[in-house]
């Protein structure tokens, strides 16, 4: 998928078995900081049209300083796409297939940490409600047909829905 542009995809087993391969990847590689690999983001929830680009969770201990795994990821052909701001709670990886046509975010954050938790409220939540799940997607439809080439836009349409599903 283009970085940048809001294009939904149909629901697709063949997101779980993307994430069974990066993981397979991820954990046979991790270095002894990481302690959980998860799959997050909307192609983690089975019949929820999303953006075909997996988000992958990787916690590591607390205290580890997150820059520590650059060596690790980058050495699987990431590329470092942010740092920890007071906008974004962890250091993001993009892993691409070619420049601009991003694969998977790879989210790396504190085990135990607050935002490992959202990730993970969010994700359980539409598992175990399909009709927030439903709800969800067709918000993210009705905002992508709105805001097609503003990330940001649709990004910021979704964060109501999703504070409140996730118990915040």
């Amino acid at each position: 998928m283009r970085r940048g542009v809001v294009d939904l995809a149909p629901a697709s087993d063949a997101w779980a078995r993307a994430f069974a391969g990066i993981h397979e990847v991820l954990a046979e590689t991790a270095p002894p900081s990481v302690v959980a690999i998860e799959h997050i983001g909307s192609t983690s929830v089975p019949g929820l049209d999303a953006k075909p680009i997996l988000d992958v969770g990787i916690a590591v201990h607390p205290g580890t300083p997150l820059a520590s795994l650059d060596g690790w990821l980058t050495g699987l052909g990431m590329l470092l796409r942010g740092d920890a701001t007071d906008v974004r709670p962890d250091r993001m990886y993009g892993y691409e297939l070619e420049p601009m046509i991003r694969l998977a975010n790879v989210h790396v954050v504190e085990a135990g940490s607050e935002d490992l938790r959202r990730y993970l409220a969010f994700r359980d939540h539409l598992r175990a409600h399909p009709a927030d799940r439903d709800a969800y997607g067709a918000l993210k439809h009705a905002l992508a047909g709105r805001h097609p080439d503003d990330r940001l836009a649709y990004i910021d349409g979704k964060a109501d829905f999703i504070t409140t599903r996730r118990g915040d």
